[in-house]
């Protein structure tokens, strides 16, 4: 049997060390709040807009919960434990909507459905339509949209969970008399609910922390009242305690459910057999094709159409080539090396809060607990978060080795710092749910036959690990290449993305330009969508490659 190295005691404590200083921003948020409290001002928030903000944030928080829930859900069990046809197709259309960021669909249905747009264009000197469609800048109109576009978080997990369910399980409730109503309420619910949950807290969290369609629709959400108050009203008091408040939030939703979920885990059985799916005749497969395909028309197909005629309407507005693939190349750079290390620190975390002693793994998860609250904070206030602590070890860097340019501050390094903290949740919801279907007597096993723990996370984590590995690092690719306010702020001199650009050019009205970047954030999304979708087809044994391990090991 080959042996790896023995993983080193202080990981636990590295990891640790890890997580503090991508902490201190957070950190520095609060304390610069609390330094610059205006008892005041915090009055006058509370008198004026403080209420209507927390109702609308709350009611876009619930209203988009509930659409992606039902959509996700409603989507992975079809693709999963249904066969019918096309499904192998849709089953990887129904994750393009993740490539679509929220402010770029706000600005096509915005375009496409306002009075002097196409539709209702269309549909006068048609057939002489003379009212006029409900404002889709308005509050139910962001909930629709933010459904059909986030509703994929929760349909990947979802459907990764499905995919692992073992039919030992299923068979067992039907021999003990459950309807298959009952199989899915006491057998199947329960495995599934903790991947749902983690793709319910990205929503959320992408939710609330939603800048561009909120500000774009006018609504009067946390998140886009930080960035007005901050840089439009030049309050910066008042932004900090907007966004103390959002994290308070956040954080008191976390811990509602994680007292919820009690000591309850689910793990993997090594005696998996996969769920075959129930073919489906003819008349119900073409019904149920028909209908998953509607998220896929909203939430992708609709708005890069209308980008399409945008484009198309005006040719001459579309940029160089040369400025586009130096647009592209960037985007690419900072995407990749931003889902790697992000990746790499969740996987981390989740190794240490596995295999450490009891004392530190307890701090070991309230630190990836805390680092997760990230995701819920604005791009822009993390920027100037960041800024502050970066600019002070900065300034000691460049006077102790007497250098004229900083090296950290507004470079690559600054900017990966921002995405590491922004979408730490985003990679490690999806590792932690599927190391905690790992069964602990998997570890035991390969402990007692000697293995050390980096032996036992090589040979038996790795591969039950790699597909929600590959599915968490695209969906930080994609979240990274789609961010905006951090990198707007945190970028090295030069270095503008397809984000910025798009945002930059529809923030100008200037749709007809903004078209090609938009198109392209989407094009290269597609790509990791695709691969996703191969991972999640691909069913093998979740234990396989684990238990041939430990029969070689038991072999004399």
């Amino acid at each position: 049997m080959n042996t790896l190295p023995a993983s080193p005691r202080n990981a636990g404590g590295a990891v640790l060390g890890v997580g503090a200083l991508l902490l201190v921003p957070l950190f520095a948020l609060v304390a610069t709040a609390l330094q610059t409290f205006d008892a005041a001002a915090l009055s006058h928030l509370a008198r004026t807009v403080l209420a209507e903000t927390a109702v609308v944030s709350g009611i876009l928080a619930a209203g988009t919960l509930a659409g992606t829930v039902l959509v996700g859900v409603s989507c992975a069990w079809c693709v999963e434990r249904y066969d019918f046809p096309g499904r192998s197709m849709i089953s990887w259309m129904l994750v393009l909507p993740l490539a679509m960021p929220t402010y770029v669909i706000a600005y096509a249905y915005t375009d496409l459905l306002q009075y002097s747009g196409p539709v209702q264009h269309w549909m006068r000197a048609a057939w002489g339509y003379q009212g006029r469609f409900a404002d889709v800048r308005s509050l139910p109109g962001a909930v629709v949209l933010f459904s059909f576009v986030f509703y994929p978080y929760i349909y990947l997990m979802t459907r990764t969970a499905l995919a692992e369910l073992s039919s030992s399980a299923i068979e067992s409730a039907r021999l003990l008399g459950q309807s298959r109503w009952g199989v899915f309420l006491r057998v199947v619910r329960p495995l599934i609910m903790p991947s749902i949950v983690a793709g319910a807290m990205l929503v959320l969290m992408e939710t609330l922390a939603d800048v561009g369609a909120t500000h774009y629709f006018g609504l009067t959400t946390f998140s886009a009242g930080i960035y007005k108050t901050w840089f439009a009203l030049g309050s910066r008091s008042a932004a900090l305690m907007l966004a103390v408040v959002l994290l308070a939030a956040v954080v008191a939703i976390y811990l509602i459910e994680r007292h919820a979920r009690g000591q309850a885990m689910q793990v993997t059985s090594r005696t998996h057999r996969p769920w075959a799916p129930e073919r489906l005749g003819a008349g119900r497969g073409v019904a149920v094709a028909a209908a998953l395909l509607m998220p896929v028309l909203v939430g992708f197909a609709i708005p890069v159409a209308a980008l399409l005629w945008l484009l198309a309407r005006e040719p001459e507005m579309t940029p160089t080539l040369d400025r586009f693939w130096m647009w592209a190349g960037n985007s690419f750079v900072a995407g990749t090396l931003g889902a790697t290390l992000t990746l790499m620190l969740a996987i981390a975390f989740a190794y240490a809060v596995r295999f450490s002693e009891s004392v530190q793994a307890r701090l070991v998860g309230a630190t990836a607990a805390s680092l997760k609250f990230g995701y819920a904070v604005p791009g822009a206030v993390i920027a100037l978060a960041i800024l502050w602590p970066m600019a002070v070890v900065d300034r000691a860097i460049t006077d102790a080795l007497d250098l004229a340019t900083p090296l950290l501050t507004h470079t690559i390094i600054g900017l990966i710092y921002a995405y590491m903290l922004r979408f730490f949740a985003v990679a490690y919801g999806g590792v932690e749910a599927s190391m905690q279907r790992i069964t602990p007597s998997l570890d035991a096993a390969a402990r007692t036959l000697g293995a050390s723990r980096l032996q036992v996370f090589w040979r038996v984590h790795v591969p039950l690990l790699r597909r929600a590995a590959m599915v968490a690092w695209m969906l930080v690719l994609i979240d990274v290449m789609k961010e905006l306010p951090a990198t707007l702020m945190l970028r090295p001199f030069n270095f503008d993305t397809l984000a910025v650009i798009a945002q930059q050019l529809s923030q100008d009205e200037r749709l007809a330009e903004a078209a090609l970047p938009s198109l392209a954030i989407v094009a290269i999304g597609i790509a990791p969508v695709i691969l996703i979708s191969r991972l999640l087809q691909r069913r093998p044994p979740p234990g396989s490659r684990a238990a041939r391990w430990i029969r070689r090991a038991q072999a004399p």
